[in-house]
């Protein structure tokens, strides 16, 4: 008979006394969950309680707003509106993670009793919800309890983790994978109103979960809830059930047998090319001809066709371009190449905080369905999260050719790659000056964010931080304290792709009329100086440096009188290598 899986649940915040009704509901999901995978395998749910400790961290009301503010900072706005800010679980849910964060000795605290409960329990599974999964990962990667998690499966639910203030305060902007635990589950539901997020780690024992479910209110964060999700029940549940033989078992199941399996490339590519939009007035002419020219340039050196995925117009929707960068970026491992490249419009977003308040403009890109709302905007907040978990070593680049910060769209030859917002939209970031009868801009965004951010050794500063593609999010911390913490973590901070954009802030990206073919300015420059130095420098390879090739374009559009300078910036390394 098989022995009884032993399952340690690790609650949040909240009241969660033992015995209570929290447990039952726990113990009714898992004992459902288990039942259709197993129904004759016998459970012994244990618990880890933390109420006492929670107890001794006060949390006011000063806290309470502090933390909000800085949970919701970094673009993990909509679920809290969904939830309207006025629920006090979520509120001292918020007080309390931060505390948490923040106090070496809080964590120490909540760190000690959960190894003492896993010596006492001995688990073969550990559940960790809500601030319960920062304390299982807090355990399971410090230095003195990491051993704790040796040979265990750790399943993070309804999960503060992966949160850029978490990642960032905590972490210094980069997530360590558990190495000792037999397996790390991250279930996710995009719908917990929380401060939840995803996490992405390029780890063969890590693996997120899609549990989406919306429930009104804030159920849609409830760990029963999670654990009974259908997804929770075919991958977590049925692999601690099976154990050794499970994930091979599920492979087979899914008739994509292990032996089977093709390995991803070493190199794939995602171009994106938008001429028509919907309105007339924004439509352009030249961005479908830039992916075709892209793509011709990258099999010129060495990407096969079939690894360069291309969408464009009515296809290139917000949705259908996120599934497509996911496809670029999955299974992406050490040494890889990858490449994203955007023509089209872009534009710059005001964004709703705390209170529903305008606080931040989001630089974004503007895919075919754009309609002004964070549902439709790609912007940097959704990127940093597909990228800043990859191995330092794999080569991705970005290549973006639209406006930073929009413009008129103009007819002929000067027409710009840019969009300026409606009235309404517009609206958001003004204010009426009195003195001067006039409507003046707002000063939205933190000064100090942008001095905060950027490690200047790794990553040039300048007037461009405030751009997409620098994971402004989880650069949280000032420079010195960021820098202590990564080395007593043991990491460089978030991974940094290469930035090849199109204009600096304040400049427009143009199109170019090449005869009767219309291009991107910037991206027929780009491959036309990008072939001129592999031609000249065939020869030696080593010597091309793509910050020359950014240089070079930079001159001849100033040579064809373009207001327009191209902009370089990534990892210190990648800046004098070539492409």
């Amino acid at each position: 008979m098989a022995t009884a899986l032993r399952i340690l649940c690790v609650h949040g915040v909240g009241q969660h006394p033992p015995g209570g009704a929290w447990q039952q509901a726990w113990e009714a999901a898992i004992h459902e969950a288990c039942r259709q995978v197993d129904a004759e395998r016998a459970l012994d749910i244990q618990y880890c309680h933390y109420d006492d400790i929670f107890a001794q961290h006060k949390v006011g009301l000063g806290d309470t707003l502090e933390a909000l503010a800085r949970l919701l900072a970094n673009g993990i706005t909509a679920p809290f509106r969904r939830a309207r800010g006025d629920d006090s679980r979520l509120r001292h849910t918020a007080g309390m993670v931060v505390k948490w964060v923040e106090s070496p000795t809080f964590r120490k605290q909540t760190r000690d009793r959960l190894v003492e409960r896993i010596e006492a329990v001995k688990p073969h599974v550990v559940l960790g919800h809500s601030l319960g999964s920062l304390v299982c990962y807090d355990t399971f990667t410090h230095e003195e309890s990491r051993a704790t998690a040796s040979g265990r499966y750790f399943v993070s639910l309804g999960s503060q983790i992966g949160n850029p203030f978490v990642r960032g305060e905590y972490q210094a902007g980069r997530l360590s994978a558990i190495e000792k635990a037999r397996f790390w589950y991250h279930l996710y539901n995009r719908f917990d109103s929380v401060f939840t997020a995803r996490v992405s780690i390029a780890a063969d024992n890590f693996r997120q979960v899609d549990t989406h479910f919306d429930i009104p209110g804030n159920a849609d964060h409830a760990a029963e809830e999670y654990l009974r999700h259908p997804q929770a029940v075919s991958t977590f549940w049925y692999d601690v059930l099976n154990d050794e033989t499970a994930r091979i078992t599920r492979a087979l199941r899914e008739q994509r047998p292990v032996s089977a399996r093709v390995a991803t490339p070493r190199k794939r590519a995602l171009l994106i090319g938008i001429n028509d939009y919907p309105d007339p007035d924004q439509r352009l002419a030249g961005c479908v001809n830039d992916v075709f020219l892209m793509s011709a340039m990258l099999q010129e050196q060495g990407f096969d066709a079939g690894d360069i995925r291309v969408v464009l117009d009515e296809r290139a929707t917000a949705d259908g371009i996120r599934e497509r960068v996911d496809w670029l970026l999955d299974g992406v491992r050490s040494g890889d190449q990858r490449i994203l490249y955007y023509s089209g419009h872009g534009a710059q977003l005001p964004t709703y905080g705390l209170g529903d308040r305008v606080d931040r403009m989001d630089e974004t890109l503007v895919p075919y369905d754009f309609d002004w709302t964070e549902d439709t905007a790609l912007t940097d907040d959704w990127l940093f999260e597909r990228y800043v978990q990859l191995p330092y070593d794999v080569d991705f680049s970005i290549l973006l050719d639209c406006c930073h910060s929009g413009g008129m769209a103009k007819g002929g030859p000067a027409r710009m790659r840019g969009l300026n917002p409606p009235d309404d939209i517009r609206h958001r970031a003004l204010k009426w000056d009195a003195a001067r009868e006039m409507w003046v801009p707002r000063e939205l965004e933190v000064a100090e964010r942008k001095q905060l951010a950027v490690d200047q050794d790794t990553m040039p500063l300048g007037d461009m931080s405030g751009r997409l593609g620098y994971a402004l999010p989880v650069r949280t911390l000032p420079l010195g304290e960021a820098r202590q913490l990564r080395k007593a973590l043991g990491h460089k901070g978030p991974y940094m792709p290469l930035l090849v954009y199109a204009c600096q802030e304040g400049e427009f990206a143009y199109e170019y009329e090449h005869g009767a073919i219309q291009h991107g300015a910037f991206t027929y420059a780009l491959v036309k100086n990008w072939r001129r130095m592999l031609r000249g420098g065939a020869g030696d390879r080593r010597r091309l440096k793509v910050s020359d090739l950014v240089k070079y374009t930079s001159q001849e559009l100033r040579e064809l009188e373009y207001d327009q300078t191209a902009a370089l910036a990534g990892p210190e390394i990648r800046l004098s290598r070539w492409m």
